[in-house]
């Protein structure tokens, strides 16, 4: 299990306060979640849990006091209609037959969506232009479209609303080397992470069969996950993970099939863990338990 360290209290702190923010305009509602957070978090062993579990519990909290279930409604609304123009944009000019090489950079610069790492994010378009100049190991990228051409059955696990829209770019790639794709999304509201009514906004559940975690966590715990996704996982011979999150929480995980995590590396835990860096966009892929880098 990757334990919290020092660093990472002030940040699920700030992210919390941020959540706060975006609940309510009530001064005292927002002071009083973000005092509930911190006894909690004061209760918590947190060398017993990892941050996936942590920021979960508090931002229900934030959730609970506030009333809103869904602090980041609006701006998943707003992600989704940029990545949306965009991508209309983008399939003008491909057509149905943007290469997979293409798609995964595109699916990779998506992680960069995340309201719950930076408070602003940048244009579809300024994602695009990064996706073009971000290098990835190509060596890496062969390896993912062999594994891909080996599989039968893929589990794409979705991260963020509006990097869900540019995720269809590869899951339509996937799907045309010959695989099934089941896409998995949040099973409830939490930070800006796509949930169903995402999914269903950008017509991913047009595209491939699209289920839910069946729990609101900021990531993958099996253990409360619904019956439905468990057997999804167990059933897989290949999964595409995107986000920090679901590596946090699935990286320990012991599991015979291979995963391929898809990410940028928001924070120092993980940029020490696997020898990268802040900023970097990574995929790394996980066999039996193994990294492969």
């Amino acid at each position: 299990m990757l334990k919290p360290t020092l660093e990472c209290i002030p940040c699920i702190l700030r992210q919390v306060a941020e959540a706060c923010e975006y609940a309510t305009g009530d001064l005292t509602l927002r002071y009083r979640a973000l005092k509930d957070a911190i006894q909690h978090l004061n209760n918590m062993n947190v060398n017993q849990v990892n941050r996936v579990k942590i920021g979960s519990d508090l931002n229900r909290i934030v959730k609970e006091v506030t009333g809103n279930p869904d602090p980041y409604h609006e701006l998943k609304k707003l992600s989704n209609r940029m990545a949306l123009e965009w991508l209309f944009k983008l399939e003008k000019g491909f057509g149905n037959n943007i290469p997979f090489m293409l798609a995964l950079r595109i699916a990779a610069a998506g992680n960069m969506i995340d309201y719950g790492a930076v408070k602003t994010v940048e244009s579809p378009k300024t994602l695009f232009e990064k996706a073009m100049r971000t290098e990835v190991d190509s060596r890496k990228m062969e390896e993912v479209k062999h594994l891909v051409k080996e599989s039968q059955r893929v589990l794409y696990l979705c991260d963020n609303a509006g990097e869900i829209a540019f995720d269809k770019l590869l899951v339509s790639a996937v799907q045309s080397l010959g695989a099934q794709v089941t896409v998995v999304v949040r099973g409830g509201p939490i930070l800006n992470d796509a949930t169903l009514e995402d999914a269903y906004e950008v017509g991913m559940t047009k595209l491939a069969r699209t289920i839910s975690t069946g729990n609101d966590f900021c990531g993958i715990i099996l253990d409360d996950s619904s019956h439905e996704f468990q057997e999804a996982f167990r059933r897989s011979d290949l999964i595409i993970s995107k986000g920090q999150g679901n590596l946090e929480s699935l990286i320990d995980v012991k599991r015979k099939t291979t995963t391929i995590y898809i990410f940028k590396v928001k924070c120092n835990l993980i940029a020490n863990h696997l020898k990268s860096q802040i900023g970097a966009t990574e995929i790394f892929i996980q066999k039996l338990n193994s990294l492969y880098f």
